[in-house]
């Protein structure tokens, strides 16, 4: 995850209905529809099982410290999406108690390396990185209408990267990978569905939709683009060039936190729902299987 600042996020909070509409014009679906098409749950049922939690947003001093507004602007994110949702007054320890004592069931963490949703509870914790790359995919996948069988190009096999390839795969379409560190690309050998490249020239000239996650500025140009490219660029630095967004925006699904919050909180519900489910099956079964001995 590349560290924020505070410019990156300032307009984020007046701009969220706004985002939203740009987001439904593009794919069809705004932040909520996004993120449960990523979660792999259906919205209905995630916001049901989301009026149960409150979720505490806490504060880090930790590494180079607090950005200014982020608290605030992951709780507006969540806000929007019609969580029950507060910022402690308090940071670190202090902020956990905090938050614990005016019943949080869910915290929100992050410092300059993790940004994790966590319900203690249940032991249960989310990614933001991974989450983030299952949000972006699934607004691809939605804005592309059908991936099956199609070609893409995935640049960047990180937590961001690794979690696109999932859900791009899941949607049945053939992935394309670059990274230019060959370790991070590695676990991906041999996998059904992908196939790795040793460029990044490459990789782009293999596809016409891609998924941008690398730490890098500029890596799809006006150039790789024509009227058929599709791309996903999360976070920041941005990967597409200015000159390709100022000719190329409406073809672009990009920003720096929004998703990827949203994304969060809706995989972290369906995994909670997803657990109970499976314990209902298992109880289920023992219970018919003591029927039958008895």
């Amino acid at each position: 995850m590349t560290r924020l600042v505070e410019k990156d996020i300032a307009a984020i909070r007046e701009r969220l209905y706004d985002y939203d509409q740009v987001l439904k014009k593009k794919t069809g679906g705004g932040l909520a529809e996004i993120a449960a098409a990523a979660a792999g749950e259906k919205l209905s049922v995630l916001q049901a099982e989301l009026k149960q939690e409150r979720i505490g947003i806490i504060p880090l001093t930790t590494g180079m410290g607090i950005i200014g507004g982020f608290s605030d602007t992951v709780q507006s994110i969540f806000a929007f999406l019609g969580i029950d949702c507060f910022v402690t007054e308090c940071t670190d320890v202090a902020g956990m108690n905090e938050a614990l004592a005016a019943g949080a069931t869910e915290i929100f963490l992050a410092d300059d390396v993790t940004c994790s949703l966590m319900d203690l509870s249940r032991q249960k914790s989310v990614d933001n990185s991974v989450c983030t790359g299952r949000g972006f995919a699934a607004a691809l996948a939605m804005k592309a209408g059908c991936l099956q069988g199609r070609n893409i190009t995935v640049l960047g096999a990180g937590p961001v990267g690794a979690g696109a390839v999932n859900t791009l795969l899941a949607h049945g379409a053939e992935v394309v990978l670059y990274d230019i560190d060959e370790e991070k690309t590695r676990p991906f050998l041999g996998m059904s569905g992908v196939t790795v490249v040793s460029s990044a020239e490459e990789a782009l000239q293999k596809s016409d939709i891609y998924f941008e996650a690398t730490t890098a500025a500029d890596t799809i140009r006006l150039t790789d683009m024509d009227e058929r490219t599709l791309v996903a660029a999360p976070g920041v630095p941005l990967g597409v060039s200015r000159r390709a967004m100022e000719h190329r925006h409406e073809q672009v699904i990009h920003d720096v936190l929004e998703i990827g919050v949203a994304s969060m909180v809706f995989s972290l519900a369906a995994e909670i729902l997803h657990e109970r489910s499976d314990r209902s099956k298992k109880e289920f079964l023992q219970d018919d299987k003591k029927k039958m001995s008895s």
